[in-house]
């Protein structure tokens, strides 16, 4: 016979599974929303403590850290879009009028580009409604966690069962490695792109912020690098006659390029003691997985690992 407790933790841990999986179906497609709201959160907290240090209440001090964080976003967006836009469709006539000979590979992958372009902006209209709910969403929690960051923060450390060391060292590689990617890669996609805008705009290159775009993700996601933009449009200029200005721009995109691979590995794998290797595969394969957030969480899940792999081998 079973006894009244034993049956009654059954029955509880039946219960407790039961809730949390409903619990799952009913946050997991809100569970990236979540995750972006965890992460602003987390960079923008003692934005937040400085200036409730000055105003001493903490909705009002929550509410112009989010307007900071909306003006940031939104700022480059509205004096940007416009203009790529504008380039966008030049950018499509120019490769269009190009001819490519007896070259059909050519021809058809140009046009499978296109075909995929305007498949994912069909997508992206299609899907904003869902878009604009989790950015509301993650407004609206990033409101409490800023309001109630700390105690929710100590719970959930609470809550984990581990001893305090290895909390603590857990907690230290996520720290250390969100701000080396943050810092090592947007950061610097960021400054990189901002810098070759200028070099496209000073070398005559057609449609420089559209490029700069493209180069800024290159450099953010570290797969081909931006010679791939830069180093095509320097040949064709020097092969259409133009050689000052193809020349110039190999030295400064070669200069500018070692700039990026300086700053970004040696603040990435410095910072979160990761390698190389490790850091591109954690970007690449956490963007899959996680989306854009995986900048993050990609390099943070193999930190992570490695750092318990470590415990495992020193306990045993």
């Amino acid at each position: 016979m079973i006894p009244k407790h034993s049956s009654r933790n059954y029955l509880f841990t039946g219960l407790f599974l039961m809730v949390a999986i409903i619990s799952f179906f009913i946050v997991k497609d809100l569970i990236f929303a979540i995750l972006y709201s965890i992460v602003l959160a987390f960079f923008f907290y003692p934005v937040y403590d400085r200036i409730n240090s000055f105003i001493k209440v903490r909705s009002i001090s929550a509410m112009i850290v989010i307007v900071i964080i909306i003006f940031i976003v939104t700022t480059p967006l509205v004096f940007v879009s416009n203009r790529m836009i504008h380039e966008s469709i030049e950018f499509y006539d120019i490769v269009k009028g190009l001819d490519f000979g007896s070259t059909p590979f050519v021809k058809e992958g140009l046009q499978n580009i296109i075909t995929t372009i305007s498949v994912t902006a069909n997508d992206f209209l299609y899907s904003l409604p869902t878009r604009l709910l989790n950015i509301f969403v993650s407004l609206f929690l990033l409101f409490y966690f800023f309001i109630d960051g700390k105690m929710l923060f100590e719970n959930f450390k609470k809550f984990l069962p581990l001893d305090k060391k290895k909390k603590e060292l857990y907690f230290n590689e996520f720290r250390n490695v969100a701000y080396s990617v943050v810092y090592g890669s947007v950061l610097t996609g960021i400054i990189i792109g901002i810098l070759f805008g200028i070099g496209f705009y000073i070398f005559q290159v057609e449609s420089p912020i559209i490029l700069a775009f493209i180069v800024m993700i290159l450099v953010i996601l570290p797969i081909v690098g931006s010679a791939l933009v830069w180093l095509p449009i320097s040949v064709l200029k020097m092969i259409n006659g133009d050689t000052t200005n193809g020349i110039g721009l190999i030295i400064y995109g070669v200069i500018l390029s070692l700039l990026a691979n300086l700053l970004s590995y040696r603040i990435m794998s410095k910072k979160a003691k990761l390698h190389p290797a490790l850091t591109v595969i954690g970007v690449i394969g956490g963007l899959k997985f996680f989306g854009f957030i995986g900048v993050i969480f990609g390099p943070f899940v193999l930190v992570l690992l490695i750092t318990m792999m470590k415990y495992l081998i020193v306990e045993r």
